[in-house]
């Protein structure tokens, strides 16, 4: 939490001296989409919202909603997994060369969760810190990335290995 504070107010101090340039042209609109359906499900939303400072780094800031539900089976009998993440999100991006992005981004989520299994529902919620670290690619308003978080909290919605994401920015 802390970690995110300090990102947020560093935002807000360097955005600040900012404020008297700010030009339109250089806001940045994005953000991802995921689906996967079958017994394990997985549905997120995380728009975001980014301003080029120079033409290789981007700061911004974004929300993100995460649903998971798993049905797995013990003796022959089905019960269900079910979370929901509702997060907040500040991102740094590095564009070293064209076509090639680095990326930060410490988040912030809420976590909901239900577990019905043998023994009877379980029911919990807290709070629950990411940190992402990752490079990609960038063509035209798609970003193509591998990322990994490197807090590794057990409630985490991203998994405990290297990941793919795709998004996407649209400027002004």
């Amino acid at each position: 939490m802390r970690c995110l504070m300090v990102a947020i107010l560093f935002c807000a101090s360097f955005l600040n001296s900012y404020a008297q340039t700010f030009d339109r042209s250089k806001l940045e609109i994005g953000g991802g989409v995921g689906l996967q359906f079958g017994d394990y499900t997985v549905v997120n939303v995380s728009p975001q919202v980014g301003y080029r400072l120079t033409p290789y780094f981007t700061l911004g800031a974004g929300v993100s909603y995460t649903y998971h539900k798993d049905d797995y089976y013990v003796d022959s009998r089905s019960y269900d997994y079910k979370s929901s993440y509702f997060g907040m999100n500040v991102f740094g991006r590095f564009y070293p060369i064209q076509y090639l992005v680095l990326s930060v981004q410490p988040e912030a989520s809420r976590m909901w969760r239900s577990y019905d299994g043998p023994n009877g529902k379980v029911k919990s919620n807290e709070f629950v810190p990411s940190v992402l670290l990752g490079g990609g690619v960038r063509l035209g308003p798609v970003t193509a990335m591998i990322q990994y978080d490197v807090i590794q909290d057990d409630n985490s919605p991203y998994s405990d290995k290297i990941f793919y994401s795709i998004g996407y920015t649209f400027s002004f």
